[in-house]
């Protein structure tokens, strides 16, 4: 599977049933959590915890090649917004920790990594403003 970026976005090329490129995330700046200044952050696309959920690791798996593209590139976050049943939450956690989690390669999927929401934090975020901001 190949991975393309778009300026500030990551796409996944799949084959299900058609050709079709599908949305990963953006990089946005953010400020940093508890540091203070800028760091730039990858938002992934809204996952939805009945599609996207992970219950071995508890966590969201995120693609490999795309955290490898990050840390080199110098982004040091990535930010998880969840759209469930029980309403929105957002958790963030840092680049490093996510390469270092656990390795999910499954059939039919890309390599990815994996770790459990307990160990990011959950921050409060304005879902309106950061949909529009990754989606527009």
């Amino acid at each position: 599977m190949t991975i393309k970026r778009k300026e500030k976005s990551f796409y996944l090329e799949v084959f299900n049933p058609h050709h079709d490129w599908k949305f990963l995330g953006k990089i946005i700046v953010i400020n940093r959590p508890g540091i203070g200044g800028e760091a730039e952050c990858f938002v992934t696309h809204f996952k939805r915890p009945e599609v996207h959920f992970y219950i071995k690791n508890q966590g969201y798996p995120i693609n490999e090649e795309v955290l490898t593209m990050l840390k080199t590139g110098g982004v040091e976050y990535i930010l998880i917004p969840e759209q469930g049943k029980r309403g929105f939450k957002a958790y963030i956690g840092v680049i490093e920790d996510y390469l270092e989690g656990e390795l999910i390669h499954e059939p039919l999927t890309e390599k990815q990594r994996s770790i459990p929401l307990k160990n990011l934090d959950e921050i409060d975020v304005d879902q309106e403003k950061l949909r529009n901001y990754i989606y527009n």
